[in-house]
């Protein structure tokens, strides 16, 4: 059976979500690897501008809980009290990040490339 358009979409979605979870898996493992300093959402952000064009920094920050639901990353959640924005900081891998990243093969929720 021939797939409909909007299905074609939706893979095409999917596949560039899973690859841009990669890729802050990498940034975050890349920076460790480095013996930077934790990363905030923003330095995330500001990477993945250079790499893919049109991602915002609330998708950033969505990627980086979804990443953090799946046991990939951890990270500190706070709320500016003035302005009441969402800021996270100190971005880690979890142990069960470091085994996915050390393994090199991507899965349903996360394309390495």
């Amino acid at each position: 059976m021939r797939k409909t358009q909007a299905e074609l979409d939706a893979e095409q979605e999917l596949l560039r979500l899973r690859r841009r979870r990669g890729v802050i898996l990498k940034l975050v493992r890349g920076n460790h690897e480095n013996q930077g300093s934790r990363m905030d959402d923003f330095e995330i952000w500001s990477m993945m501008l250079k790499i893919f064009t049109g991602v915002g920094r609330d998708q950033v920050r969505t990627m980086l809980q979804d990443l953090q639901v799946l046991g990939y990353v951890d990270f500190k959640s706070e709320h500016d009290p003035d302005t009441g924005a969402l800021q996270l900081s100190e971005i880690e891998l979890t142990a069960a990040g470091l085994r996915f990243m050390m393994s090199r093969r991507g899965n349903d929720d996360v394309e390495l490339m």
